[in-house]
Order: C-alpha cells, then sequence, then structure tokens
C-alpha cells in the first residue's frame, strides 16, 4: 500500500499493471480463437460447395 503512494501520478500500480497485462492475453486469446473458428467455418463451406453439385447429379 505504501508503494502505491510513492508512484508519480499517472503511472499504474503494479497490481493494476498486472491486470492489464492478464486482460491483454485474455483478449488476444479470444481473438485467435475467433480467428480459427471464422477460417474453420470458412473452410467448410468451401468444401460443401464442392462437394453438394456432385452430390445433387
Amino acid at each position: 500500500m505504501e508503494d502505491e503512494k510513492l508512484l508519480p501520478p499517472g503511472i499504474p500500480s503494479p497490481k493494476a499493471q498486472s491486470w492489464g497485462v492478464v486482460i491483454s492475453i485474455a483478449i488476444i486469446v479470444l481473438m485467435i480463437v475467433i480467428g480459427a473458428f471464422y477460417s474453420w467455418g470458412k473452410r467448410i463451406a468451401e468444401n460443401r460447395a464442392f462437394t453438394e453439385p456432385a452430390a445433387a447429379q
């Protein structure tokens, strides 16, 4: 608690910095997961586009 009083104004405390790191990592991982599902869904849609016309004939 005393360490926080020694910091100049505008500089976050070490506790606030650690939460910032955790939140940043969680956002990055979430973006990677969403991108992976998006790419996977797009690939599945392309594969279905190639196989459906052949199955309809």
